[in-house]
């Protein structure tokens, strides 16, 4: 079973002690990039990347925009069972502005405690810098390196059409944090990560 314990680090709700044994049942990961009107997602099993892809929220007040992601989530809670979720954690500079999206975060952390899951966030620089080994770089670099792990992404890389790739930007924004859990918490053997750089070079 997870060893869990509350933590006083920023962004962090749980630490936990990953055994080798541990390893051998695969731990579910679920990998969120919150958003009002899209929710980039990824699933992993240990370090598999097994689903993907963007939910399309439905518009309108705060409150029908808050209740479907409240549906969402429970069904993945549901058919899913993931161990842990992990976020992005935005950035906000300018917070009427983003009021809606802080609702929705707060909604995704309310349905992870009511289900018992334990919720991590990572902030981007964080992210990029774990992925690029770079802090300071783009979202299109991210999908890039992405796809070298991870060849079924290679489809969503690329498209004529501007608003396909900001669409599945916010997949491959989930698929990033998941992999930065992993690399914090799961794979602490450098095995999944020297592979990752191995191929990125």
């Amino acid at each position: 079973m997870f060893l869990m314990k509350r933590s006083g680090r920023p962004g962090r709700l749980y630490s936990f002690i990953c055994s080798t044994n541990m390893l051998r049942n695969k731990i579910k990961i679920l990998s969120l990039d919150p958003g009002t009107k899209h929710l980039g997602f990824a699933f992993f099993e240990n370090d598999d990347l097994v689903d993907y892809g963007v939910k399309t929220i439905r518009q309108g007040s705060s409150n029908i925009i808050l209740r479907h992601i409240d549906e969402i989530c429970d069904r993945w809670a549901r058919t899913i069972k993931p161990d842990f979720l992990v976020l992005e954690k935005n950035q906000f500079s300018q917070i009427q502005t983003n009021l809606r999206l802080m609702l929705a975060i707060s909604r995704l952390k309310k349905s992870a405690r009511r289900n018992g899951i334990p919720c991590y966030e990572f902030d981007p620089k964080t992210i990029r810098k774990a992925i690029c080994n770079d802090g300071n770089a783009t979202k299109k670099r991210v999908a890039e390196v992405l796809v070298t792990y991870f060849p079924e992404l290679v489809p969503y890389i690329k498209s004529d059409k501007e608003w396909k790739i900001k669409y599945h930007q916010n997949m491959f924004d989930a698929v990033a944090v998941g992999m930065v859990f992993i690399k914090q918490h799961i794979n602490s053997s450098q095995r999944f990560w020297q592979l990752f750089w191995r191929k990125k070079s």
